[in-house]
């Protein structure tokens, strides 16, 4: 897939009311479980992000774009085990508190080796890494690396939680962006 934009428009609840670019498309593509148009409007977004501290990033950023009324951007990583994918968020609030969240492809890369990622929590019987969710390295023996084959050990499969390195945690809660003149709307 070339460079797109997917966005979404989210509620002052954070509920999906649109989806919008090539959203389905994308989903399929990637084997997103319950990720289509259909399974997602109405949701909260929140069914759909892995990690307690992305969470928390994000509710962070969706409150600091609420409150100022400034659109945040911030780049990161949504790789497939064939490619890595460099990506662009942007937040825009809207004047009635809705809040309309674009992921833009920047460029890909092909990686040598594919390299398999699954979620999974403390309880797995192999070895859980912590993966970054804006990075998307992930930690071995104290230092955050780009994820590769060796990293799966004794499944075909890198067990992750995630996570936000301290690289990273370094330009929390975002690059903010100077504040913009005007209101900001846009539909999907």
């Amino acid at each position: 897939m070339e460079n797109f934009t997917i966005a979404y428009l989210l509620d002052n609840d954070n509920n999906i009311l649109e989806v919008g670019g090539p959203w389905d498309e994308f989903a399929n593509e990637n084997g997103g479980e319950n990720t289509t148009t259909e399974a997602v409007l109405g949701q909260t977004i929140w069914k759909f992000i892995e990690g307690d501290i992305t969470r928390l990033w994000l509710k962070s950023a969706f409150q600091h774009a609420r409150l100022k009324a400034n659109p945040i951007e911030r780049p990161y990583r949504c790789d497939s085990p064939d490619i890595k994918r460099f990506m662009l968020m942007r937040i825009t609030p809207r004047t009635d508190g809705a809040l309309r969240i674009e992921h833009t492809l920047i460029r890909e890369e092909k990686r040598e080796k594919p390299v398999h990622i699954k979620t999974g929590n403390a309880d797995s019987i192999y070895k859980v890494r912590a993966r970054c969710s804006f990075c998307g390295r992930v930690k071995d023996n104290d230092l955050w690396e780009e994820p590769r084959s060796e990293h799966a050990r004794a499944s075909s499969e890198i067990i992750v939680m995630y996570s936000i390195c301290e690289d990273c945690q370094l330009t929390l809660p975002g690059s903010f962006m100077p504040e913009s003149s005007g209101s900001v709307e846009s539909s999907i």
